[in-house]
């Protein structure tokens, strides 16, 4: 190779390696414990964007660090501060994949499902996040029974189960008022399937009831009537469910009130 050509090879590797290193702004040149106390600082002040681009470039810059996964998970925090749920998901799941014995990756994986929880829409929306939030919840606990994060998901869990329920009973009413009540009872019979416990089982029960004898079978609805009796022994409903019930004994049946 000409000696000429050696020098172009050579200037170009320079500036190569000179862009590289102009990337890392954030990064001081006196070592990643430095950076990652300056990095815990902003986050601690709430500083989150200053301290997620001193987090991004910490995890780029010393992968070999013993507090890798650290970095990680205060990474995916800053973003889950700034309401930045796509983004803050992905790096809690990074964490999780790439240091699963990490004793972080609990919290990782607990707030991976946060963050699909807060990206969830209004329950009349599409619920696709909801329902990845609930799966979520559930691994966790069945992977980390024992963790800090154990009693916040199940009651996310059950935040999850509601808003699901939530929108099957306004499904329900919606076809109560069109008068489709065979599909009234397929969708109320659904929510007292995967949502018997929720706030909505107990309305639902009735407006079974009622729509089975708009659909005049007495059959089923006595059978309804029975169900309620021995699901909702204090409900809301259970002194016109009793009406209904002797009126269904007397041989003179009546559509229920609203």
């Amino acid at each position: 190779m000409h000696t000429h050509s050696k020098y172009i090879l050579i200037l170009l590797l320079g500036l190569l390696l000179w862009g590289c290193s102009s990337q890392t702004r954030f990064v001081s040149e006196a070592g990643v414990d430095t950076d990652w106390a300056r990095a815990k600082d902003l986050f601690a002040r709430e500083r989150y964007f200053r301290a997620q681009q001193l987090l991004r470039d910490i995890t780029l810059n010393y992968s070999g660090s013993t507090i890798i996964d650290s970095a990680y998970f205060y990474l995916a925090r800053a973003g889950f501060e700034q309401d930045d749920y796509l983004v803050a998901a992905d790096d809690f799941k990074r964490l999780v994949q790439q240091f699963p014995s990490s004793k972080l990756a609990d919290g990782a994986t607990y707030y991976e499902s946060r963050c699909y929880f807060e990206l969830a829409p209004d329950f009349r929306l599409d619920q696709s996040y909801t329902d990845q939030a609930l799966g979520g919840f559930q691994r966790f606990l069945e992977d980390y029974p024992q963790s800090e994060y154990a009693d916040s998901a199940y009651a996310y869990i059950d935040k999850c189960r509601d808003k699901l329920a939530h929108k099957s009973f306004a499904a329900l009413k919606l076809y109560f008022k069109l008068e489709e009540f065979a599909s009234c009872v397929i969708y109320a019979d659904a929510l007292l399937t995967d949502y018997y416990d929720t706030s909505w089982a107990d309305e639902a029960a009735y407006d079974k009831i009622r729509a089975l004898v708009k659909l005049d079978e007495p059959g089923r609805a006595q059978a309804a009537i029975t169900d309620y009796q021995r699901r909702f022994p204090q409900g809301r409903y259970r002194g016109k469910v009793d009406d209904l019930a002797r009126t269904f004994a007397s041989g003179q049946v009546q559509s229920p009130a609203p």
